[in-house]
């Protein structure tokens, strides 16, 4: 079953296990419950903050990608369309796409999530005037 969290709490959690080098890792490192972070507070605080900024990265990009279908108008977009909406460098958003997979790989869509986010924003307007907090809408992932 999925779990709803935040979507920076869900790149965290993807981006320990790509940390531990995969789940099968992770699992073997943390426990199939994660019984080893969840057993020492001071562990479990060092693992989140060495992964945080790479996981903080990724949910702003998604964030950033649900905004430009938002402000587009559209339900798909190519990372060549997120970078000019951004007015970023083209190898910015490639470099910022592949770190995205790297956490989340194929289990769900880039535009799949930026339709949450989108659809999110677009049901609670005020979101567009306190960007930090589009990285705590909640999703199941």
């Amino acid at each position: 079953m999925a779990k709803t969290d935040t979507i920076l709490a869900h790149c965290i959690a993807r981006a320990i296990v790509a940390d531990a080098g995969g789940e099968e890792a992770a699992k073997a490192k943390y426990g199939d419950d994660a019984e080893g972070l969840k057993a020492s507070k001071w562990q479990s605080f060092k693992v989140a903050a060495k992964v945080t900024p790479r996981a903080s990265r990724v949910a702003a990009f998604i964030s950033l990608w649900g905004l430009a279908l938002d402000d587009l108008d559209r339900d798909e977009l190519t990372v060549d369309e997120y970078a000019e909406w951004a007015n970023e460098a083209r190898a910015t958003a490639f470099r910022r796409a592949a770190d995205y997979r790297e956490l989340w790989g194929d289990d769900v869509d880039l535009n799949e999530l930026g339709r949450r986010v989108r659809d999110h924003v677009r049901s609670h307007r005020q979101l567009r005037r306190t960007p930090n907090a589009l990285v705590s809408i909640p999703i199941s992932a």
